[in-house]
Parts: structure tokens; sequence; C-alpha cells
């Protein structure tokens, strides 16, 4: 098992992901970062595994594919669409009452 060291911002990069984003999935544990003396700095540095790393950005596709895939965004067009023309026949009719009223 081959294992890298390298920068948060490297990482960010190497995985098109913002720096925002890579600090964000540290927090929630999903990279493993270690600390190392550098240059008499203390620096954060993301462990590289070559399975870890693409098991999660495994997960993260299927995630975003379960998520599109619950949404079926024609049929909810279609359900809107539906809605929008009762509404649209009943504000007609309303219009015609209002119309044909004697003042």
């Amino acid at each position: 098992m081959s294992e890298n060291l390298i920068s948060i911002q490297r990482y960010a990069i190497k995985n098109k992901l913002s720096t925002f984003a890579t600090v964000k999935l540290i927090n929630q544990g999903k990279i493993k970062t270690i600390k190392k003396v550098i240059d008499g700095e203390e620096r954060e540095l993301v462990v590289i595994n070559d399975i870890a790393d693409k098991q999660v950005e495994y997960t993260n596709t299927t995630e975003a594919s379960t998520t599109n895939s619950l949404v079926n965004y024609e049929d909810q067009y279609y359900k809107l669409l539906a809605k929008y023309s009762v509404l649209q026949e009943k504000y007609t009719q309303l219009l015609e009452k209002i119309t044909l009223q004697p003042m």
C-alpha cells in the first residue's frame, strides 16, 4: 500500500475540489491527515492512499447519482404544469364572472 503526503491545496487541485470543500471533508473525517514539522513549521498534510482515494471518489459519485435519480424532473415538470393549467382555468373563470356581473 503506497502512501504519499501532499498539502491540502494540492489535494484539492488533484481532486478538482475547492480548498474549503477539502477542509470540510477533513473535518468530517473522510480525508486522513497528519501533522508534520517542515522548516520549523507544523503543517497538516493529506495522506494519499491510492486505494482509499479511489473509494472516496466512488462514494462521492454514487451519492450524487442517487440524489439525481430520486428526483425525476420531467415528471415534476408535468405535475406542476397540470396544477398551473387548473389554476389558469379557475382564474379565467373568475375574470369572466367579474366582467359579466352588473355593477
